[in-house]
């Protein structure tokens, strides 16, 4: 097994440990501890930092995943790579701070009648944002090391035991919520100094500039990748982010927790694209360097298969549980189906394209996804500031799915014409017809009592979709890992 097969089988198993965590976390216990407003302060702050972040990186982002196989040494220096990506992530920080001093008047203004908690803990923005700058640098560093499971298991997994107990903490009255945003964003800290730490021990931190390195070409090259990963890294979060900030805007805070609680169970499709996506750009950036495409397509139409498998497992998943989903959460949750198969729906044609983005943002095309980023920004704020006053966070929703599928579609069309490689084959269409029919046999069970429905129907459905996929040997990866599997146990018995 590969350096890619292993770091993704961990990177996602990291994930959906975190999932479940998170399913206790935000479906469970958030829901009856936090009031809708409360929740969604949290997920604001969040979002808001995000978006700092994305811009205050100055777009180094795009230079990481891009340029570093031109400073990759033995000695763990990397002819200065890490001085020069923290001079820059430091400025951008100070250019967000002067921005941030100059906003947060009007910002508090016109957030203390429809979201006062927002205004009461923007506060935080600064500390959340430089945390947030420093962890995504280092994560990235690490990532083109070879490592983007160390990433993921603190994200993904970490963060979330921290935020279980702090929950635990605000539910028998140990702190009240200033402490739980308090300690929320120390949580995010502690990330940050692992991560570190790691790296140091690695002997991989070294902060000795290296200045006689660039060349004029490559200082070039840095200017312009900078300039476009500004744009690019803003639009990669568009729908992460602006959506909660639309429905903010026209709904208020308390829907922007019923929303992100719904659109939670919709992000756990994304999950496995994450873990590919971050172990494969190393892995890209070598392979553009030496011009080799086979590799490339190799590696792209794999990804497009198996993440396309695990999507459609979880939405199919989601859609027959969709009524137990609603019992477990409060009544005032109850109209946001649509938000979890909306988004769903998005996620799915987003994973089915498997890493079209990494493979634009390593190639020397990476200006054209920073056009389909715009045309994203285009159409998702033009469509929510249409659909969000009509139908509410449906709306949120349905601008969220139109703009995902246009984008990926786009993309798509994008590396197929100029390289010709493509992601899809019959193998999708068959996949997706094991789906209709293990939906179909999920539809048709009669409901029992709740817990033992969900445990029944999803096994049920993962049963019948994993066996066509096996036998129909839809996926060559995911058939030689039930075959491993199986001989495993055999031996064994």
């Amino acid at each position: 097994m590969g350096i890619v097969q292993k770091q993704t089988l961990r990177g996602t198993a990291w994930s959906y440990l975190g999932a479940l965590l998170g399913f206790v976390n935000i479906v469970l216990l958030s829901p009856k501890i936090f009031t809708t407003g409360e929740i969604g302060v949290v997920q604001l702050l969040l979002s808001f930092a995000t978006m700092l972040a994305q811009f205050s990186s100055l777009g180094f982002t795009n230079v990481i995943n891009r340029l570093f196989p031109y400073f990759r040494d033995t000695r763990g220096r990397h002819h200065g790579f890490l001085s020069l990506s923290l001079v820059i992530t430091l400025a951008g920080f100070l250019s967000a701070l002067i921005f941030l001093k100059l906003y947060s008047p009007h910002f508090e203004m016109a957030n203390m009648e429809r979201s006062p908690l927002i205004a009461r803990y923007s506060i935080y923005l600064p500390a959340l944002l430089l945390i947030t700058l420093l962890f995504n640098l280092l994560d990235n560093y690490n990532k083109v090391l070879y490592d983007a499971v160390l990433g993921t298991f603190l994200r993904e997994f970490l963060f979330r035991v921290l935020n279980l107990v702090l929950i635990g903490l605000f539910w028998i009255g140990v702190i009240d919520f200033d402490g739980y945003v308090f300690g929320y964003v120390v949580s995010q800290g502690v990330m940050l100094i692992i991560i570190f730490i790691s790296l140091f021990l690695r002997g991989e931190i070294s902060f000795k500039p290296e200045p006689g390195f660039i060349t004029r070409s490559l200082r070039r090259e840095i200017i312009i990748l900078c300039l476009f990963g500004i744009l690019t890294g803003f639009s990669t979060i568009t729908l992460t982010t602006l959506d909660k900030l639309f429905i903010n805007r026209y709904l208020g805070e308390g829907e922007v927790g019923i929303y992100s609680i719904a659109s939670y169970f919709a992000v756990l499709i994304l999950l496995p694209g994450r873990s590919v996506a971050k172990i494969s750009i190393p892995f890209l950036a070598e392979s553009w360097k030496k011009e080799d495409l086979v590799t490339i397509d190799d590696m792209y139409s794999r990804s497009s298969i198996n993440q396309y498998a695990l999507g459609l497992l979880i939405f199919i998943g989601l859609l027959v549980n969709i009524d137990n989903i609603f019992r477990l959460l409060p009544d005032v949750y109850g109209n946001s189906a649509a938000v979890i198969i909306l988004i769903g729906l998005g996620n799915l044609i987003s994973v089915s394209a498997g890493i079209n983005g990494v493979v634009l943002s390593t190639s020397s095309l990476y200006r054209y996804q920073t056009w389909l980023m715009f045309i994203l920004i285009v159409l998702f704020v033009g469509t929510s500031m249409i659909l969000i006053p009509l139908f509410g966070i449906t709306g949120a929703a349905l601008a969220a799915m139109i703009s995902n599928i246009i984008y990926n579609v786009l993309g798509v069309l994008v590396v197929g014409k100029r390289f010709g490689i493509w992601p899809y084959s019959m193998a999708h269409l068959k996949m997706t017809f094991v789906a209709l029919v293990a939906t179909a046999a999920g539809y048709i069970m009669p409901q029992i009592s709740l817990y033992p429905d969900i445990i029944v129907r999803s096994l049920m459905v993962t049963v019948i979709f994993i066996a066509g996929v096996y036998f129909w040997k839809l996926s060559g990866d995911m058939t030689g890992l039930f075959g491993a599997m199986t001989s495993g146990i055999k031996k064994r018995l």
